[in-house]
């Protein structure tokens, strides 16, 4: 007898572009939907993946809540939760979902949650666990980490518990993100006004502050100003748009920085590149670093979050300190200046994420997370509302 699949609710406050929604949507493409229902709930809008995750025949809700002292927001997610007879709810790190996530555990509408973790804080920008929250998040079943790094963090520096965090890196579809083909690097240069034999340094970031792209223009400048054929390319939008324009016009780099915005087909811009630069101050696991490798390009990475899981020094990227403008600026007149560098760096980064990103392997750790949590053998072994492992 064919046993029922497992029912999940994804529970996220909003949908819009960045790396974690665009991971949880390759995710869901490829689950065993004959082990897994998913259903995928916003409790504000449902926002840019919307109409994918439709197409895929997952049911979405959106608009739980309606303004922030919604009283009656919890019950209608008690209302999608008894609709859909979910057993998981796997939700993500806004206070508003950790604590609706908490409130249906603790009520008996799920048997487990699970909260994934995506980024790192620090005394800047704010933590990833507010105080008031790690009573409730020290309870739930299972927290995720992205990294080895990031899951010390979370446990030296958000106080979570260490031996709930599970680690599943994310992966990339090697298929997709792929080397260019004989012409297809031209193609793009074309459809985006770069000429053919230009050298295209690019970035693919939110445009806020803690990407430190004004870093970045600052450190491409003297590049960008002496080398005719040299181009800079971001990929993203954000606050800090109108501020890095004005810094590229001051710099006397305009008119060779091209400014993007969204792109829902980064996979083919990325082709159109030389050299990827990340230059965050703070990260946890930068997707954008495995798309370049898998697309077999060259990385300068300052050496923030998890990165020195993902590459490897001086074989398939230069790792910088963050905010160190002159450290950055020589890694990228240093690749800038070796063609054949670029081509070993890029080579090695696609291996690296063949041999250890894979994005099959990113959902068979979280397929075997949800089974474990929902078998048999740990229902026996919890009791209770809320586990208190």
């Amino acid at each position: 007898m064919t046993s029922e699949p497992h029912r999940i609710l994804i529970l996220n406050n909003e949908f819009h572009m960045g790396g974690l929604e665009k991971k949880l949507v390759e995710f869901l493409a490829r689950s065993d939907r004959s082990r897994f229902q998913y259903a995928v709930c916003c409790l504000k809008e449902g926002g840019h993946f919307k109409p994918e995750i439709e197409a895929m025949g997952i049911p979405f809700y959106e608009h739980l809540l309606r303004h922030r002292f919604d009283a009656l927001a919890f019950r209608s997610l008690e209302e999608v939760l008894r609709l859909e007879r979910s057993e998981l709810i796997y939700t993500f790190t806004h206070p508003n979902t950790v604590l609706f996530a908490y409130l249906a555990r603790m009520r008996g509408l799920v048997e487990r949650v699970v909260v994934s973790y995506h980024a790192t804080g620090n005394r800047r920008d704010g933590r990833q666990v507010p105080q008031y929250l790690l009573p409730l998040v020290r309870r739930f079943d299972a927290l995720v980490a992205v990294a080895e790094a990031h899951k010390r963090y979370l446990v030296e520096e958000e106080g979570l518990p260490g031996g709930k965090i599970r680690v599943i890196y994310n992966g990339v579809d090697a298929t997709r993100y792929r080397p260019a083909l004989t012409g297809e690097r031209e193609d793009v240069r074309a459809a985006l006004g770069i000429p053919a034999g230009a050298f295209v340094m690019m970035a693919v970031a939110s445009l806020k502050e803690l990407k430190r792209l004004d870093l970045l223009l600052s450190s491409a400048a003297p590049r960008l100003r002496r080398e005719p054929a040299a181009h800079l390319v971001l990929v993203g939008k954000g606050p800090e748009r109108e501020r890095l324009e004005a810094l590229a016009r001051e710099l006397g780099v305009h008119e060779r920085t091209h400014f993007l915005g969204v792109r829902d087909d980064v996979e083919t811009v990325l082709r159109a590149a030389d050299l990827v630069v990340l230059s965050s101050r703070t990260e946890a696991f930068p997707n954008v670093v495995l798309e370049a490798m898998a697309t077999g390009l060259a990385v300068v990475t300052t050496d923030v979050g998890s990165v020195r899981e993902m590459v490897e020094p001086e074989d398939s990227a230069i790792v910088v300190p963050p905010g160190d403008e002159a450290a950055l600026a020589r890694a990228i007149e240093r690749l800038a200046g070796d063609a054949t560098l670029r081509i070993r760096f890029g080579a090695r980064g696609r291996e690296i994420v063949e041999e250890r990103f894979r994005i099959d392997a990113m959902r068979d750790a979280r397929e075997r997370l949800f089974e474990e949590l929902l078998s048999p053998a740990y229902r026996g072994a919890t009791t209770g509302a809320v586990s208190s492992r």
